[in-house]
């Protein structure tokens, strides 16, 4: 399949193996497929803003999970608590599966 402009996919579904505190989880999601313009705009509009910056950062990257924590600040925001490291593990597995990578040759 040839590889052409605006067909890239609208949403990327991952599951994330999250490791640490003593288990090891899957967490399975839906990212929005962000580009890097729209990122860095978020990034630069997180600046000015009270919101909590990871927890915020989770949220704009993330379309849907498999959890019982909301898909919310306040959801996102209990998961890091009880689970540090959890928002930077997210948007890490956010980064790794919207790279491309060659296979063969």
């Amino acid at each position: 399949m040839a590889i052409m402009k605006g067909n890239a996919p609208k949403t990327i579904p991952a599951k994330l193996e999250i490791v640490g505190g003593g288990e090891t989880n899957t967490l399975s999601l839906t990212f929005h497929n962000r580009k890097p313009s729209e990122f860095q705009a978020k990034l630069d509009e997180l600046k000015d803003s009270k919101d909590p910056f990871l927890p915020s950062m989770v949220l704009f990257v993330t379309q849907a999970w498999e959890s019982d924590y909301s898909l919310s600040l306040e959801g996102v925001q209990e998961m890091e608590d009880e689970r540090p490291g959890i928002c930077d593990a997210i948007l890490q597995g956010f980064h790794k599966v919207r790279r491309v990578a060659l296979e063969g040759n």
